[in-house]
């Protein structure tokens, strides 16, 4: 075989093996509870009082994490799935339905800046309202 071939060939291979590099570990950052990708629709962040920020993949990951982290958070912002908008949890709406959002962990909590929009997910897909899971005894 040719040279241009081979060096055609290594050329291949590493663009795709900067492509798979960058689809898992760049563009979107990690949870840091499971390890998994974070879809921005989806994420939850958990601002410490020493100022760090905890980004997690769901709100399962975000409330298995905060059960264990209470008396060092601040305060928690979530995504509304359908704006994209963050919002503090304190003013969000949560319900919990059949739709699941992450196969890993089944999670099957929602959360919505407005309450029509919940209460539209809530019918079609069978949920009902939970409490801010991320409440802060002060």
């Amino acid at each position: 075989m040719t040279k241009k071939f081979w060096i055609g060939l290594v050329i291949f291979f590493i663009i795709a093996t900067l492509g798979v590099f960058y689809q898992k570990h760049v563009k979107y950052p990690h949870c840091d509870y499971d390890g998994s990708p974070v879809p921005p629709i989806y994420e939850v962040e958990i601002i410490l009082k020493d100022g760090a920020i905890k980004r997690f993949c769901s709100i399962y990951c975000a409330v298995q994490w905060f059960k264990n982290n209470k008396h060092n958070v601040d305060h928690v912002i979530v995504t509304d799935e359908i704006r994209g908008n963050k919002i503090d949890s304190y003013m969000a709406y949560f319900v919990e339905s059949e739709l699941i959002t992450n196969e890993t962990n089944d999670n099957c909590i929602h959360v919505f800046q407005q309450r029509e929009s919940a209460q539209i997910h809530m019918d079609k897909f069978n949920g009902r309202v939970v409490d801010d899971p991320f409440e802060l005894d002060e």
